[in-house]
């Protein structure tokens, strides 16, 4: 007991009791969110793995057949576990996004967790916006997805280069890296 006198008031009150409990069960759920959130992305200059989407009409294709450099974008309903700011700050980069596709520099495979199908997608951005961005959104099996591009915490995105090689990944991206990157390349 004379270990606990030496300590400051602040520590015994925090320490006594059901405090611990709480101390120990917050330690927790942020050990917890740390672990549901860690990705295991592609490593720069892998092969990206195989993917098939669905198009707004229905027509199903895989990414690796394109032949041009591909912007492939993971991007989550928004849920509690997934971060609204985030989320927001793609829905709001598409249109950059939109022109590098646009201009030829890109293609742009934007894959939406938690919407399986057209009419989900729809309601993601709402009908106007929707029909300017169907060439770009796709439906996918994004258990699969995640699983082969290393994907847990969403949003997510690469930029495949013409040959299927990854060439850039990050949590979150702009459109002008992206150009510059594949400038580069």
């Amino acid at each position: 007991m004379a270990t606990d006198k030496n300590k400051p008031p602040y520590l015994r009150r925090i320490f006594a009791g059901k405090n611990i409990y709480i101390f120990a069960l917050v330690a927790f759920a942020f050990a917890f969110l740390n672990i549901y959130r860690l990705n295991n992305p592609l490593e720069i200059g892998s092969t990206a793995p195989e993917l098939t989407v669905t198009a707004y009409n229905g027509e199903s294709f895989k990414i690796n057949e394109i032949l041009s450099p591909k912007v492939v974008i993971f991007y989550k309903k928004h849920t509690y576990f997934s971060n609204y700011i985030i989320n927001t700050t793609y829905k709001r980069a598409l249109p950059a996004f939109k022109i590098l596709q646009d201009k030829g520099i890109a293609q742009v495979i934007v894959i939406a967790q938690g919407y399986d199908n057209t009419k989900e997608l729809n309601n993601l951005l709402g009908e106007d916006d929707y029909s300017n961005y169907k060439n770009i959104i796709f439906a996918a099996d994004t258990k699969t997805a995640g699983k082969k591009y290393g994907i847990r915490s969403w949003p997510h995105l690469y930029v495949i280069s013409s040959d299927n090689r990854v060439i850039y990944e990050t949590k979150i991206g702009s459109a002008d890296k992206v150009q510059q990157i594949l400038w580069r390349d």
